[in-house]
């Protein structure tokens, strides 16, 4: 049963990869990156993976899907020109497909001729978490013992909002017409219900990170999805000039994480050394907000953003 399920998870990846790829629309390709990110997270789960299985379907599937239908509004209101399709095939197609299949198929060779015990790093994080402040292995190892990459995640997030901002430039994009089912009482109700409930899981996930799947991505991912609803419904509305809730809450994450690498540092303990768990929870909150501000401010594809008119 599980080998049929594999294989069913593993053709559908392909078919909806293709589906993406070849989709006779731009719509229909994002509603198939949707879908697909949707399977990725069910293949997770199915490799036992619960923690990638939640960012996929928070990250990979909802704020990502979010982001390319935004993209694909302000290309329907920048006219027909902007959305025509371009030429669908070239020279360099069919080579640089078959040099994917062939790294794909290499990587996946390679796979399976892998140890099945555990390696040296995996082996010293499993002898070493008696010792640690939080059971959840993967929250150890992206706060421990692999703190550096995670401190380097977040300067990338910060990076790619300075890159949007300079791609978008001064003037900024154009603002979208607001649906018109957006001042229907149906759509402040579920506001209402659903932006506190929000709230609440993004807290669940931060607290249960270190013992159980979840953390800073996958609650910030969530808390981001409340802002995604408020700047879709017109709650939240774009501005040229960032507040101090965006400034700061953008690089709070980088700066609380630093700050205390460095403190750690002055006084003669390794760089980036968690104290204990009170530590963790600390950056760990910290890294919730920036994720949260940073993905809410590129899908308003703004600097800042203010409270809209009320319907």
């Amino acid at each position: 049963m599980s080998l049929a399920l594999d294989g069913l998870l593993a053709i559908a990846l392909v078919v909806l990869a293709l589906q993406v790829v070849t989709g006779a629309s731009l719509f229909r390709s994002i509603v198939m990156f949707v879908v697909f990110g949707l399977v990725m997270a069910l293949v997770w789960a199915q490799l036992r993976a619960p923690n990638l299985a939640l960012a996929e379907a928070a990250i990979g599937a909802g704020i990502s899907g979010a982001l390319l239908m935004l993209g694909y509004r302000r290309l329907r209101a920048a006219g027909p020109e902007a959305t025509r399709p371009g030429p669908r095939s070239s020279r360099l197609a069919a080579p640089l497909s078959l040099l994917v299949a062939g790294l794909v198929a290499y990587l996946g060779w390679t796979a399976l001729g892998l140890p099945e015990a555990l390696g040296a790093a995996g082996a010293e994080v499993v002898a070493a978490m008696p010792s640690q402040a939080v059971a959840n292995p993967v929250t150890a190892v992206l706060l421990v013992f692999r703190g550096y990459d995670t401190l380097l995640e977040l300067a990338v997030l910060l990076v790619a909002l300075a890159g949007a901002r300079a791609v978008e430039g001064p003037a900024g994009p154009a603002d979208l017409a607001t649906p018109t089912m957006i001042g229907q009482p149906i759509v402040g109700a579920l506001l209402a219900a659903l932006v506190p409930l929000s709230v609440l899981v993004a807290g669940y996930l931060l607290h249960a990170g270190g013992n159980a799947p979840g953390g800073a991505f996958q609650g910030g991912a969530v808390l981001a999805a409340a802002g995604v609803l408020l700047v879709l419904t017109g709650r939240l509305v774009p501005h040229p000039v960032p507040g101090p809730v965006e400034r700061w809450g953008a690089v709070l994450g980088l700066l609380v994480f630093s700050a205390l690498g460095l403190v750690m540092l002055a006084v003669g303990q390794g760089m980036l050394s968690m104290p204990g768990a009170w530590a963790i929870y600390l950056v760990e909150s910290a890294m919730l907000v920036s994720i949260a501000t940073t993905l809410v401010l590129l899908l308003g594809a703004a600097p800042g953003l203010r409270r809209g008119p009320m319907p």
